[in-house]
């Protein structure tokens, strides 16, 4: 068997655009689908997703009578909105009747007001009422990421009983690993693993095989806990139910991958102070997204340069502390961002809350101590060296000690306070850090300074 990490990717083209684009200027149709229908759907998406418009609309027209619909499953989110009034309606209506009822409401609700209708009014009735039902649920909830096709039995069959419904029945997921045992009135009992199913005798009656400390979320409960679920249960799949413990649908593992990607994806952004804006993100939105927390990094930059103009007479009294002033600034900055990025993310993985919060800082704290000594100690030789001055090394040693210790416990802090009040820590917290640790680290330096070298 071929170990596939350890296989180079066979996708020239994917990093060598150079062969697919003299296909297309040559409109050697033949080769070009030759070249991509050899790839897997993700492969080809991520291509097309760096081509231009051009190249774009001659592989869509490409691959329009064998397009694989897994491919528009497998593009950016907001990349497949823009694109989606270049793709062939036909293509689209295909996709909706072959894809599991997530994956094509989320298709759906990418596109148009006007293609909505067009294909709502055409694709098959099942697929319309299945969609229907998921357009109607919560946003970001557990029921949006839920499957409907799933294998149902009633908790009176035996294994002799499942076997044969599984071998006559037309209307099976194409992949399932799992059956979902419900009584007369479709309350969910539990479920029982196709292996587990295909290793026992006929007559044994299928409740005796459940598995046990059985999972199952109510339709509502937000998408993010539901991928928390998962990663502390060691999930493959998990069974969507109502108030009422009606089975609803199924979430498996590969939909909960997509939701933990786009959380990580999310909080970066927000911690850059970019915003929840994609890649492919219209121009003005993502301007627009960014404007907020530049606009405060601005009026943060304008206090900390205040704070250094109150002591305009000691810095013209020893311009060399301009020069050092920086080195305080950003050592506390960068322990700080350290600090603040382990905590947004324990944060988000409910690792840290508000009840082992001290535990949390006083760690942080002692962490700075003992970076703020190294990183002070390595200060004071340099600076005695560069400038052969006892005073001014030990003040710039000490100022940069305790501005590693403060960066490591506001950059802890300030997540903690902002969850405590309900702001979302990953939007706000770079911007606040980065103004206490510039405006202390300044202050506290020309203060000393002010005091023992002056």
């Amino acid at each position: 068997m071929k170990n596939i990490a350890k296989q180079k990717p066979n996708f020239p083209e994917f990093y060598n655009l150079s062969n697919l684009t003299n296909f297309l200027k040559e409109d050697n149709e033949e080769k070009v689908r030759k070249s991509l229908n050899k790839h897997h759907p993700s492969e080809i998406a991520s291509f097309i997703q760096v081509l231009n418009s051009n190249q774009r609309k001659k592989i869509l027209k490409i691959l329009k009578k064998d397009f694989n619909s897994r491919i528009l499953i497998e593009f950016d989110p907001i990349f497949f909105e823009n694109i989606s009034d270049e793709i062939d309606l036909n293509i689209l209506i295909k996709a909706m009747n072959e894809l599991d009822s997530d994956e094509s409401a989320l298709i759906f609700r990418s596109l148009s007001l006007k293609k909505r209708e067009i294909i709502f009014s055409r694709i098959k009735k099942k697929n319309r009422t299945l969609l229907e039902h998921n357009l109607s649920l919560p946003e970001n909830s557990a029921g949006k990421l839920m499957q409907s096709e799933l294998v149902k039995i009633s908790k009176k069959f035996n294994v002799g009983d499942v076997i044969d419904f599984i071998r006559n029945s037309n209307n099976l997921p194409k992949i399932f690993y799992d059956v979902y045992v419900v009584d007369s009135n479709n309350t969910f009992c539990g479920s029982v693993s196709l292996c587990k199913i295909l290793s026992s005798k006929r007559d044994i009656n299928i409740l005796d095989l459940l598995k046990k400390n059985q999972e199952s979320v109510d339709y509502r409960l937000d998408q993010e806990d539901v991928a928390d679920i998962f990663r502390k249960r060691d999930l493959t799949s998990v069974a969507v139910v109502d108030g009422n413990n009606c089975l609803l649908g199924i979430i498996n593992i590969e939909n909960i991958v997509d939701v933990i990607d786009d959380e990580a994806e999310e909080d970066l952004l927000k911690l850059a102070g970019a915003g929840n804006q994609s890649f492919y993100g219209a121009t003005l939105k993502v301007t627009k997204a960014r404007f907020t927390w530049l606009f405060f990094n601005l009026f943060a930059a304008f206090f900390a340069s205040f704070i250094i103009k109150n002591f305009e007479n000691t810095i013209a009294n020893l311009a060399i502390l301009a020069a050092l002033m920086p080195v305080v600034a950003s050592m506390g900055g960068c322990s700080g961002t350290q600090s603040l990025t382990t905590a947004v993310r324990a944060i988000a993985m409910k690792q840290l809350t508000w009840s082992n919060s001290l535990r949390s800082i006083s760690r942080e704290m002692f962490i700075g101590l003992v970076n703020g000594f190294i990183f002070s100690s390595t200060a004071f030789l340099v600076t005695i060296f560069w400038f052969d001055d006892l005073k001014l090394s030990l003040v710039i040693s000490l100022s940069l000690f305790i501005n590693l210790i403060f960066g490591s416990v506001f950059g802890t802090s300030i997540p903690i306070i902002l969850t405590r009040i309900g702001v979302d820590p990953a939007i706000a917290s770079g911007t606040f850090l980065t103004m206490l640790t510039d405006i202390f680290g300044f202050f506290m330096f020309l203060t000393l300074a002010t005091i023992y070298l002056i």
